[in-house]
């Protein structure tokens, strides 16, 4: 037989975990921890999950085991990507101060993700 849960965000901007006992389990810290207590707490028996966050309602099928990956990173988590080399280029400031200080419509060169790779702009 499938749990029921029901994971909510509430005003304060904790979460509760509604289905697992009589009262829900609430003022957990974001909805990844939710997600991890409810899955630890059935011991990642199939369930029917239903989401309600900030109005948007979602609901979700999971296997034994929890399979599927409902959440990604948190928002202030760093991202994979920035922790390699710079691929963009220079940051805004730094073209912005180049640009100042190289009015005049002289050459302009801004380093990239190496040394060895110079993009020129004339003005």
């Amino acid at each position: 037989m499938d749990l029921n849960l029901k994971i909510c965000r509430d005003v304060w901007g904790g979460w509760s975990v509604h289905g697992l006992a009589p009262l829900p389990v609430a003022h957990l810290p974001s909805l990844s921890a939710s997600i991890d207590y409810a899955r630890n707490e059935c011991a990642a028996a199939p369930a029917t999950i239903e989401l309600l966050i900030d109005g948007f309602y979602v609901v979700i099928h999971q296997e034994r085991g929890w399979p599927r990956r409902i959440v990604g990173p948190e928002i202030n988590s760093p991202h994979p990507v920035a922790a390699r080399a710079n691929l963009r280029g220079p940051r805004t400031w730094s073209r912005f101060h180049a640009w100042l200080k190289n009015r005049g419509g002289r050459r302009v060169e801004y380093s990239s993700a190496g040394a060895e790779h110079l993009a020129t702009r004339s003005e």
